[in-house]
């Protein structure tokens, strides 16, 4: 007999999904192959890359460091995202898993929330976390003020926050689709054509609400100045107060 869930049970079984998810991920010291992994696509190169350029440390080359990172490190973050979680619920539709585990006391949104939280959890400390971390350490050593340090980490926060909202449209293609293809490539077409509102002038008066324009925004930020496309939003709004 089906028995109906309350609105008051919406996390049941959460925790056991949750869990179960973070050890796919980080058990059995597989965090020691994916801190490997994250290293070497964003903070190695980086530094590699930083070290090479320059010969003489320096506040400005610091500063530089860290844009490089949140320019070029990040992308493979937002990549791996959507690769990661692609298969996140698709996979338990394929194999017949989601079923056996909806037979449970179990409902559907704990089941969702359970999966976000872990591959949140994973991208905040592997992902992103820990080599950020690194590259600030090093920008610091190459010559950077520690007034630049809270700036840096407003940056992180703006990157984390895209890689989210990544995650997010990720798992809500899954609970859509039953081919992990189509999730992968509606994924990839969503944050593309949101990185291409620059081409047209017009398009990019939408900019303040873009999910993209946070990894530019974090760049300034990083650099010690106010996002000049936020400062045009908060301007034309106050414009408008005013006039109105």
């Amino acid at each position: 007999m089906l028995v109906r869930t309350s609105a008051k049970n919406w996390l049941r079984g959460f925790y056991p999904i949750f869990k179960k998810e973070l050890f796919r991920r980080l058990g059995n010291k597989r965090w020691i192959l994916s801190l490997i992994i994250w290293m070497s696509l964003s903070a190695v190169p980086t530094i590699s890359l930083a070290g090479a350029a320059s010969s003489s440390p320096s506040a400005s080359q610091g500063i530089g460091v860290l844009s490089l990172f949140l320019w070029l490190g990040t992308t493979p973050m937002w990549i791996g995202t959507i690769v990661i979680s692609q298969g996140a619920i698709v996979e338990e539709k394929l194999t017949q898993t989601l079923l056996w585990i909806f037979s449970k006391p179990l409902s559907g949104s704990a089941f969702v929330l359970a999966k976000f939280a872990a591959y949140a959890l994973f991208i905040a400390v592997m992902m992103l976390g820990i080599p950020a971390i690194v590259v600030g350490v090093f920008a610091v050593l190459y010559g950077l003020s520690f007034n630049y340090l809270l700036g840096y980490i407003s940056s992180i926060l703006m990157i984390y926050l895209l890689l989210l909202f990544i995650l997010s449209l990720t798992l809500m293609l899954g609970t859509l689709f039953q081919k992990i293809s189509s999730v992968t490539a509606i994924a990839f077409m969503v944050y593309i054509g949101g990185a291409s509102l620059n081409v047209n002038k017009y398009l990019r008066l939408i900019e303040p609400y873009s999910f993209v324009s946070l990894q530019r925004y974090a760049v300034q930020t990083a650099a010690g100045s106010f996002p000049m496309g936020a400062t045009r939003f908060c301007e034309n709004q106050c414009d408008r107060h005013t006039y109105t």
